[in-house]
C-alpha cells in the first residue's frame, strides 16, 4: 500500500460523516455510531502515519478512537507496518483561552494490534520456548495537549482539534527498568495529530 493511499481514507470517512449529515439534522439527533469527528496522526507508536474515526463518550469525558496505522517499508528498515489501534484520551479541563478556542491537558492509553509477518500473539514453533514472548499487541501511555476551534460560521467543519503527545511504549519501559543500556530518555516519542468535526 502507497503512503498516498492512506491520505485516502480521512476523504471516505468525511464522505461517510456527510452522508449522514441531512438525516442527523432533520432527526436532531445523530445516529450512535455516527462518528464525532475524523482524526489524522503523525508518528506517537501506533504508525508513522494513522488515520481514523473517533467517539466523544460520556459528556466529553472520553475520547474513543478507532485507527489504522501505517510504517512504510524504508522507515522501518523490514516489512511495511499496519496497525489497527483503539485509541482512548481523557481531557484533564478545558481552559477557554480565546473565542471558540479553549486548550486542554490531555492523557490517556492505546492498545495497538500489529498485522504482518513479523509479529505473532503465540511463539512460532521454530523459536524454543521462552525465547521470544508475544509481540503483535502493544500498549501505550501517552500525555499532551490539545487546543481545540469552533468554527460557528462554517457549514462542514464545525471544528478542530490540533494536538501534540510525549508517549511510550510498555515495552520500552519493560527494557528501561531491566537494561542498563536503554535510558529512561530515550523510550519516549512525540506525536502530533489533528481531530475534524463534521
Amino acid at each position: 500500500m502507497k503512503i498516498k493511499n492512506i491520505f485516502l481514507l480521512p476523504i471516505v470517512l468525511f464522505f461517510f460523516t456527510q452522508s449522514y449529515a441531512q438525516e442527523s439534522n432533520l432527526n436532531k439527533d445523530k445516529s450512535w455510531y455516527i462518528p464525532d469527528y475524523v482524526k489524522v496522526q503523525f508518528a506517537g507508536n501506533i504508525g508513522l502515519v494513522s488515520v481514523g474515526a473517533g467517539y466523544q463518550i460520556f459528556n466529553k469525558v472520553l475520547y474513543s478512537e478507532l485507527l489504522y496505522g501505517y510504517v512504510p517499508s524504508s522507515i522501518s528498515n523490514a516489512e511495511r507496518i499496519h496497525l489497527l489501534t483503539i485509541k482512548n484520551s481523557f481531557p484533564i479541563y478545558r481552559k477557554e483561552i480565546g473565542k471558540n478556542l479553549t486548550i486542554t491537558p490531555i492523557a490517556g492509553f492505546t492498545t495497538s494490534y500489529q498485522i504482518g509477518t513479523n509479529s505473532f500473539t503465540t511463539l512460532p514453533s521454530k523459536y524454543p520456548e521462552g525465547y521470544y514472548v508475544p509481540n503483535a499487541f502493544h500498549f501505550t501511555l501517552f500525555g499532551g495537549a490539545m487546543v481545540h476551534k469552533n468554527f460557528t460560521d462554517s457549514k462542514i467543519v464545525k471544528g478542530i482539534d490540533f494536538y501534540a503527545e510525549l508517549g511510550t511504549v510498555e515495552t520500552y519501559l519493560w527494557y528501561t527498568i531491566t537494561s542498563k543500556e536503554v535510558s529512561f530518555s530515550d523510550v519516549f516519542s512525540t506525536s502530533i495529530g489533528i481531530n475534524f468535526y463534521f
